[in-house]
């Protein structure tokens, strides 16, 4: 019987751990011990609404030094901690992961200190033989605990793998579309954010909702420029023009870019619909929370020799980064 180990307690860690747990047995990460003791304790998650399954067990991560815990065939690890928090959950844990094949991880974005995509760092600090899988799309915690229909992308280098993640996860609300392509779903997850922000400015100045449309078109072409790209100079990830084209139309890309770029439960489009020429923008942020399309636009244009010259990344720090009108910058995307 496979056993899921979860690293990261946020709301999607903890939706997808009490999902798996239906039907598996799950061990849940944390470095924080009051959490872990609360979590014990109460076996609930109030803001989720959700009562913890006796499937589930909580763990402090200082315990995966054990000898006990290494490599064992029959366990999947999946990373579901923030994009600040991927890095060091490999860095202080590398002997633990790399006793194992396989790694897969439910987080979006990019290591912001390196500007790397996370395959990138699996590939430098633990091999780049390990086998490798993200999980990304559209997707809300709350929506996953109140069983409504979801579907999102699952992209592997390993067909078992992701057919064992699968055979775990799916059933009748919570469809995952596979897909090879990895790195167009990773770059899916970052450049939505951009487009959410962009999105949100569309809105704050009247434009029509057909601009976001084709906003979202825009958005679309540089993940496959940067997908291109990227593939272009690694030997490892050698994918089709038409898998990649299959990636633009799949939840991770079109489905993301949807919703984030639409809906203002996105934090990217909420910082959008406050930005003018003037604005403090470290001050509208503070009081938003975390944004990580004001992040991602600054990683990408600062690694232009990876990333190169895009558009929406180009718009986005425009506006973000050189306080320069957002109407003009939104105007030249459209000339």
């Amino acid at each position: 019987m496979l056993i899921f180990r979860i690293f990261g307690a946020g709301e999607w860690g903890l939706a997808v751990a009490n999902h798996l747990s239906l039907h598996n047995n799950v061990e849940i990460y944390l470095r924080d011990k009051e959490k872990i003791e609360l979590y014990k304790r109460q076996m609930t998650h109030k803001e989720l609404g959700v009562t913890f399954n006796d499937n589930i067990s909580f763990y402090d991560m200082n315990t995966l030094a054990d000898s006990n815990l290494m490599g064992a065939e029959n366990i999947i690890n999946i990373i579901a901690s923030s994009s600040s928090g991927f890095v060091s959950i490999i860095e202080n844990n590398l002997d633990y992961f790399k006793s194992f094949d396989s790694i897969s991880w439910i987080t979006k974005g990019l290591d912001h200190t390196s500007g790397l995509l996370f395959h990138q760092i699996i590939d430098e600090q633990i091999s780049d033989k390990m086998e490798k899988c993200i999980i990304s799309g559209p997707s809300f915690a709350r929506d996953l605990v109140l069983k409504k229909p979801l579907e999102v992308t699952i992209a592997s280098t390993d067909s078992t793998l992701s057919n064992d993640l699968i055979s775990a996860m799916s059933d009748d609300n919570f469809n995952l579309v596979p897909t090879k392509d990895i790195i167009g779903t990773e770059i899916s997850g970052v450049i939505k954010n951009l487009s959410a922000i962009l999105a949100g400015s569309l809105t704050a100045n009247e434009y029509s909702d057909e601009y976001i449309t084709q906003l979202i078109e825009l958005s679309q072409n540089e993940v496959k420029r940067i997908t291109k790209l990227i593939i272009g100079k690694s030997s490892n990830y050698q994918i089709s023009e038409s898998e990649i084209d299959k990636t633009l139309a799949s939840p991770a890309c079109a489905g993301d870019l949807h919703l984030t770029c639409f809906y203002n439960t996105s934090r990217n489009r909420q910082l959008g619909l406050k930005l003018t020429e003037t604005c403090n923008i470290k001050k509208i942020i503070s009081k938003i929370g975390t944004v990580e399309g004001y992040l991602s636009a600054a990683t990408l244009f600062n690694n232009k020799g990876v990333y190169g010259n895009g558009l929406i990344i180009n718009a986005a720090y425009d506006i973000l980064y050189n306080h320069m009108n957002p109407r003009e910058v939104l105007n030249k995307i459209f000339d």
